[in-house]
C-alpha cells in the first residue's frame, strides 16, 4: 500500500506545483471558427479585390489612351521667324482639349529633340490658350514621351490629292458588244 501511497501523493504534489499548460488551444479554436466562417461564406471577401483590380486595368487604359488624344505631336507646331508656334490645327486640337471633360483637359506636348524646344512648344500652347479663353493657365501642360500615332493635314491632302489625279476618265462601254 506504501507503494500506491507514494504515487497517487506525487502525482497530487505534480499537479499542484505545475502551472496547467494551455498550449495555445484557446486561439486555435478561435481560428479554426474564423476559417470555418470565411470558408463558408467564400468567394464574397475577395470579389471586391478582384474587381477593384479589373477596374484599376481599365483606369490605367483610359488614362493613356486620353493622354495619347490629348498630346500635341511634331505636326501640329512649325517654325516661325526663328520660333515655333502653333499650327492652324494645333490651335483647333488645342480648343477642342480645352472644351472637353473637365477631368480631361490636361494638355500634352510631344517633347523635342532638345529641351529649350520642349519649352518653346509649351510656350507656344500656353499662347495659344492665352488667345483662346484669355488666361495661359488655363490647364496644365506636360510633356509626354510618346508620340501619338497621326500624319500632318497637308501629307494626308497631298496622297489623296495624288489618288485622284490617278484615277481614268469614267467611260461607258462600246456599242460593238451588242
Amino acid at each position: 500500500m506504501k507503494i500506491g501511497n507514494l504515487f497517487t501523493k506525487s502525482i497530487l504534489a505534480t499537479l499542484l506545483f505545475c502551472s496547467v499548460s494551455q498550449a495555445g488551444w484557446n486561439e486555435f479554436w478561435d481560428r479554426v471558427h474564423i476559417d470555418y466562417a470565411r470558408n463558408k461564406c467564400w468567394p464574397s471577401p475577395f470579389v471586391e479585390q478582384d474587381r477593384a483590380s479589373v477596374r484599376n486595368y481599365f483606369a490605367t487604359m483610359t488614362a493613356s489612351g486620353i493622354r495619347l488624344q490629348n498630346t500635341l505631336g511634331d505636326h501640329f507646331f512649325e517654325p516661325a521667324n526663328n520660333d515655333i508656334v502653333l499650327t492652324p490645327a494645333g490651335k483647333l486640337k488645342v480648343r477642342q482639349i480645352l472644351m472637353s471633360a473637365e477631368d480631361r483637359r490636361m494638355i500634352f506636348v510631344m517633347r523635342g529633340l532638345t529641351e529649350e524646344e520642349t519649352n518653346v512648344r509649351i510656350a507656344a500652347v500656353q499662347t495659344a490658350m492665352q488667345e483662346l479663353v484669355g488666361n495661359a493657365d488655363a490647364t496644365e501642360v506636360l510633356v509626354s514621351p510618346n508620340q501619338p500615332i497621326g500624319r500632318s493635314a497637308d501629307y494626308i491632302d497631298d496622297v489623296y490629292r495624288r489618288e485622284r489625279a490617278t484615277i481614268p476618265a469614267p467611260r461607258l462601254p462600246s456599242n460593238a458588244d451588242g
